[in-house]
């Protein structure tokens, strides 16, 4: 049985840095370097190290002190959300979200645009200049971007630099993208909803693994395994969207029939309606028989998908986007769908519901690159 190689010395110093930092990122409170020590199991020596570098990046104030029981008044080490910060877009075929995040996730700035996609060189240099216009109308300071996170309602290649689906936006085979040519700081390109459901998982410390299902216009999802991403070969993993539910059910946008997207869209409860999404739940309450039993279909369809993704997988799912702000009043009812469908053995319990905003795919984006730079320090 082969064994992990010993860590060479840079590799040990970079481990150490590395714990000390997601430490202070976890709790985001001041804290003493002694305290520090001791929760880390660390030497007070090798600890100092590591705090010198990471004040040398910009990343901590080691400036205030705090009481003293005796002695000199030891001094506080304290992590700086506003160090470094990222900008997450979300691209859609009529408009653009641009959201500015901190290393605490905490918003900085945001903006929504009104501009039609389109694949081609013109629109990235239309994309490049909101950029610099969004940085310098809120005093962003790019010395600190981390770097552009865009995402598509789409398959991105596992290169980042195709797109190979994406029909929302028009794009129907393989095309290489021309849009981010013009964008002059680091830029990572992927699906929506992979992104959202980065980003919600990124707050659930508690749950290593989870699928994430995203319910809006279009129907997506992640799946993160033991902390990481999990993309799948191709870079089509959680295509959650395209189970079949019924191979001669409707017809979905990518061409086959039965799709979980053709049922569990947004669109099914508001664009098919002519309505909006907050009038379909009105009615809703007001006790609308048509509405109801569209709902009642629809979360039928829901719970079989959910028990489909929580067979294969055997985690936690959360349900996020659009709907999933609408859906905890009806949880007992989709609970005891799931209930019918699984095994006796099996809880229906393992659905929660993402808080969602008209941001958080931006934001699910953004923490991407404040990952990648956590994880390289």
């Amino acid at each position: 049985m082969s064994s992990r190689r010993p860590l060479s010395t840079v590799e040990l110093r970079k481990e150490n840095r590395n714990r000390v930092y997601r430490y202070l990122i976890a709790q985001w409170e001041p804290v003493t370097k002694q305290d520090l020590a001791f929760r880390l199991s660390m030497s007070l020596p090798t600890l100092t190290q590591n705090l010198n570098e990471l004040t040398d990046m910009g990343l901590l104030d080691r400036s205030v002190t705090t009481d003293s029981t005796g002695g000199r008044r030891p001094r506080l080490i304290i992590p700086l959300p506003n160090a470094r910060f990222a900008l997450g877009i979300e691209l859609t075929a009529s408009d653009l979200h641009m959201v500015a995040i901190n290393l605490r996730q905490e918003t900085l700035a945001c903006q929504k645009v009104v501009i039609p996609f389109s694949n081609t060189a013109a629109y990235g240099n239309h994309l490049s200049q909101l950029i610099e216009q969004f940085l310098d109308e809120h005093q962003l300071d790019r010395e600190k971007l981390l770097g552009v996170a865009m995402t598509l309602p789409g398959i991105i290649g596992p290169d980042q630099t195709t797109i190979e689906y994406a029909p929302t936006i028009g794009v129907h085979s393989s095309t290489p993208c021309q849009f981010t040519h013009a964008i002059r700081y680091p830029v990572l390109l992927d699906n929506d909803a992979t992104c959202g459901g980065f980003g919600v998982w990124w707050n659930r410390t508690d749950q290593p693994s989870m699928a994430y299902l995203s319910l809006s216009r279009g129907v997506g999802g992640a799946m993160l395994v033991d902390g990481k991403l999990y993309d799948g070969v191709n870079h089509r993993a959680a295509e959650f969207g395209h189970i079949c539910l019924n191979p001669n059910g409707l017809l979905c946008k990518c061409g086959r029939k039965g799709c979980l997207e053709a049922y569990c869209s947004t669109a099914r409860l508001s664009d098919d309606l002519d309505i909006s999404l907050d009038e379909f739940f009105q009615r809703l309450e007001e006790g609308n028989g048509e509405y109801k039993a569209l709902w009642d279909t629809y979360l039928e369809n829901l719970a079989n998908a959910v028990t489909i993704i929580h067979t294969i997988l055997d985690c936690p799912v959360v349900i996020g986007g659009l709907l999933s702000q609408y859906l905890p009043p009806y949880q007992d009812q989709l609970e005891n769908l799931i209930r019918g469908l699984v095994s006796q053995s099996e809880e229906a319990s393992f659905i929660t519901f993402s808080p969602s905003s008209s941001h958080s795919v931006c934001i699910g984006a953004a923490t991407r690159l404040l990952y990648n730079f956590v994880k390289q320090l």
